[in-house]
């Protein structure tokens, strides 16, 4: 590839970029994005808008100059991205286009998690199913991005815990079944990232988010960005020690967060305490067959007044609140955001993990932190792993941009 031919690449890729993160840019703001002359901007939205990637507008108020400033934004019409959020008990899919709007999604319960390679060929039917739905045509698919629970090495394409094929990276059998890039993430991590680019972590250079479950995870964004730690596996909040000598994780130590506050800690604790003489609604919900009980049971019991379930949330809030302070003292956030499963309770889940957690943290440090229910709910993963899907289209940081712009 010859200097000039990376030089331009870098700088279309640049343009993109920006357009992608910032939805749309007069050409002198994305001159100033990206530090690209504005000589050259123009030129690149004129020769990329007689291509496919970019619509320009005029808007109606004038610049300086006495002209209407030219707006740039990206084509949505261009192709689109698969966001697929895999969890252990339901998985969501989302097909975003370029212009960042949900054009099709679907919401089925999760094929068990394992490394069966028959998840592969099921991901490819859920896929299928939910392009065609909207009867979106195949060759407009641009990228897929797919987050899954567990152990994850989203910069290798890595899954540890699942869908783990002799050491193959899951990333790389799905780029073959798919034809196109993939981009493999953490659930957390992908939560966040949905929450950082359309929900409550939008705007926000400081945000916890905590994807409270099934499992418990966290999503830590530091001066706007996700943060991944050394190996990629920053934010294994579930794995903190909260009860000393406390109940076996599946991690293998004992008393761990995870055990007594996530979704799968509540169904457990419900189910025990009940077996124990507990009196609920929930018993007569589920006929005396508490292994029926779930997280979503206890949770719409709670929503309904039932004392016992609001008691049990409430126990568990203060367990996360307890962690939480010690991250508000650690990483100094503006906002905590809740989503998962388990953030359906609403104020029944925030109240105990805002107390909890201001009871704890630094006067000054917790003060000002606002506490919030995921306005996204079961979308924001999918939504995560779909930008990132997009964001690889015009990555260019391998390039090393500097040296050419």
């Amino acid at each position: 590839m010859s200097k000039v031919h990376t030089k331009n690449r870098i700088r279309r890729n640049l343009i993109l970029h920006a357009l992608l993160e910032r939805r749309e840019l007069s050409l002198s703001d994305l001159a100033r994005e990206t530090g690209i002359s504005l000589p050259m901007v123009s030129q690149i939205v004129a020769s990329e808008k007689g291509g496919k990637y970019i619509r320009t507008r005029e808007e109606h108020e004038l610049d300086r100059a006495g002209r209407p400033p030219i707006l740039a934004r990206l084509n949505g019409d261009a192709g689109f991205v698969v966001g697929i959020d895999m969890g252990h008990l339901n998985t969501n899919i989302i097909v975003l286009n370029l212009a960042q709007e949900v054009v099709a999604e679907r919401h089925v319960p999760s094929a068990r998690l394992g490394n069966d390679p028959g998840l592969i060929d099921w991901l490819e039917r859920q896929v299928g199913a939910v392009v065609s739905q909207e009867k979106l045509r195949m060759d407009r698919l641009l990228g897929v991005g797919i987050s899954l629970p567990g152990i994850v090495r989203g910069r290798e394409g890595v899954s540890e815990s699942y869908m783990n094929f002799d050491g193959k990276p899951v990333r790389d059998i799905l780029h073959e079944r798919f034809e196109k890039p993939v981009h493999v993430e953490h659930d957390a991590k992908a939560m966040a990232l949905g929450e950082r680019w359309f929900g409550a972590a939008k705007n926000v250079s400081h945000a916890l988010c905590l994807n409270v479950g099934w499992g418990l995870g966290l999503g830590i964004i530091v001066e706007g960005r996700l943060l991944y730690g050394r190996d990629g596996y920053a934010g294994e909040f579930g794995h903190v020690e909260a009860v000393p000598d406390g109940r076996l994780c599946y991690c293998g130590r004992r008393g761990c967060l995870e055990t007594v506050a996530s979704g799968r800690a509540i169904a457990e604790l419900a189910r025990e305490r009940l077996e124990s003489g507990a009196v609920s609604r929930l018993t007569s919900t589920v006929k005396n067959r508490l292994e029926k009980i779930d997280t979503q049971l206890v949770v719409e019991a709670a929503l309904a007044g039932d004392q016992f379930s609001i008691e049990l949330l409430d126990e568990v809030g203060r367990h996360l609140g307890t962690g939480v302070s010690t991250l508000i003292n650690l990483f100094n956030p503006e906002v905590v955001v809740v989503g998962g499963r388990v953030a359906g309770a609403g104020q029944a889940i925030l109240n105990p993990i805002r107390t909890g957690a201001l009871q704890q943290s630094h006067v000054k440090l917790g003060r000002d932190v606002k506490f919030v229910i995921s306005r996204l709910g079961a979308k924001a993963g999918a939504l995560g792993v779909a930008m990132l899907a997009a964001r690889d289209l015009f990555e260019v940081d391998h390039l090393n941009p500097s040296a050419y712009v």
